[in-house]
């Protein structure tokens, strides 16, 4: 999938990264708030738009282990 060709571009390049794709978590899968209007929202869940909070524990773990690592 696409994160496996970033991951690939990154490695080529020699840049510090840590790129892990979440099956089942889609589009804003780190948002925990409502999904849009009441209206729309049968129509973000079947297009896989919204949170998933276990995909999010470990995305924002990841996110601030490699910041603390990469950015002073």
């Amino acid at each position: 999938g696409a994160a496996a060709k970033v991951e690939a571009a990154l490695t080529r390049a020699g840049v510090p990264h840590d790129v892990k794709e979440y099956p089942g978590a889609g589009h804003s899968f780190l948002n925990d708030a409502p999904n849009g209007p009441r209206v729309l929202r049968p129509l973000l869940r079947v297009a896989n738009i919204g949170p998933h909070p276990d995909a999010a524990a470990d995305a924002w773990r990841r996110i601030e282990a490699f910041f603390a690592a990469h950015l002073r």
